[in-house]
């Protein structure tokens, strides 16, 4: 019975850990998502002094931390996704808006 629960348990990781990848495509060694090229998506606006930290196009304005995003890829303002009948947001619809490329200033 023991070896049951153990072989059943490290399918079921298996299965968990197989569902996480990512359908990407890649060009010249670099993976790309088909929806970036997507440009219906607003740019977010970067907080004077901080790097990692943009304001989000969306009401209420809040501001996101976005450590660890590249520039050019979307993420999601969950502040705007709707509550679900479990009383959790529902990240499925929350906003979607784009980190833009960091601005060079010239001197």
């Amino acid at each position: 019975m023991k070896k049951f629960i153990t072989l059943t348990f490290s399918s079921l990781a298996v299965i968990t850990f197989s569902s996480c990848t990512n359908d990407t495509t890649t060009v010249g060694g670099e993976a790309l998502n088909p929806v970036i090229a997507n440009s219906k998506y607003p740019d977010a606006h970067p907080v004077a002094g901080e790097s990692n930290k943009f304001i989000s196009p969306y009401r209420p304005y809040n501001v996101i931390n976005v450590k660890g995003v590249r520039p050019g890829l979307l993420v999601r303002d969950i502040s705007t996704a709707k509550t679900g009948a479990n009383g959790k947001p529902d990240l499925a619809t929350a906003k979607i808006f784009r980190i833009p490329a960091p601005t060079t200033s010239a001197q």
